[in-house]
């Protein structure tokens, strides 16, 4: 009798899937804790590059700039802040090229209204894309960082 009545509320209480949330400070999320998330980074970071190498701007070998913004659920980039400098003209190129690339609102399993991105684009002896999430003291939240260093 106790197996059928659990089975019964098994069936009438099904538990929805929530979905996958940013962990609070002090747990690590990765590719492996948090694939959404992650799978989502890597698709605007793909973008990004691409974005990036077909940008034609002057530039010398170390050069790199940072912007940070918050990204919102539906796409949206809000509160675009330089937080890397590099000169006038190479910021401003920067930040046409993340303008440039707009943002898939966010998959549907991920429990979030907004997140924090830093994202860094810059020239160095390698072609690299890194994924980071850290904590921001200054907003009090995980935040997510994109660095895109092209060999060119």
């Amino acid at each position: 009798m106790k197996k059928i009545i659990l089975l019964l509320m098994l069936i009438l209480f099904q538990i929805p899937v929530l979905g996958e949330d940013i962990p609070p400070r002090g747990i690590e999320m990765t590719k492996e804790t948090n694939p959404i998330f992650w799978s989502y980074l890597e698709d605007y970071s793909s973008k990004l590059k691409e974005a990036f190498e077909d940008a034609k701007i002057f530039h010398l070998r170390g050069w790199g700039a940072a912007y940070e913004f918050i990204l919102t659920r539906d796409g949206e980039i809000k509160d675009l802040k330089g937080s890397v400098f590099q000169n006038d003209y190479y910021d401003r190129k920067i930040k046409e090229v993340i303008l440039s690339v707009k943002p898939s609102p966010f998959y549907a399993d991920m429990n979030a209204e907004d997140i924090l991105i830093d994202v860094y684009l810059g020239y160095q002896n390698n072609d690299e894309v890194y994924i980071n999430v850290g904590f921001d003291i200054k907003y009090n939240r995980k935040s997510f960082s994109i660095s895109i260093d092209l060999d060119k």
